[in-house]
């Protein structure tokens, strides 16, 4: 059977510690969100213009389901291949742009 979503994006979702019941701060907790997604790596050097009217280089392009969550700039993200060995050694990415088409989304980084 054809998988169209056979790779894997973790997304760091980060909650702030605040401070306890006697005013000492709590550290933030860091929660890693798994994504189904299809990851295609940018060979010839392409760049996308993204909404904010910009042209930018970016190194993977990255296909989500058309209902995922909405993701933004800055974001810090995970790439994972068929096995769950990660991309490129062990190296976070930031998103550098994410557009909803009718059939699915785009996520660029």
């Amino acid at each position: 059977m054809l998988d169209f979503r056979p790779h894997l994006l973790k997304v760091a979702n980060i909650t702030k510690g605040g401070k306890d019941a006697l005013g000492q701060p709590l550290s933030d907790i860091e929660q890693w969100e798994d994504v189904p997604c299809r990851i295609e790596a940018n060979g010839s050097g392409n760049q996308v213009v993204y909404l904010d009217g910009v042209a930018r280089n970016y190194s993977y392009a990255i296909y989500l389901n058309q209902d995922c969550r909405e993701f933004r700039r800055g974001e810090k993200v995970r790439l994972f291949g068929l096995v769950d060995v990660e991309l490129k050694g062990d190296k976070q990415f930031e998103v550098l742009g994410f557009f909803r088409n009718q059939l699915n989304a785009r996520l660029w980084v």
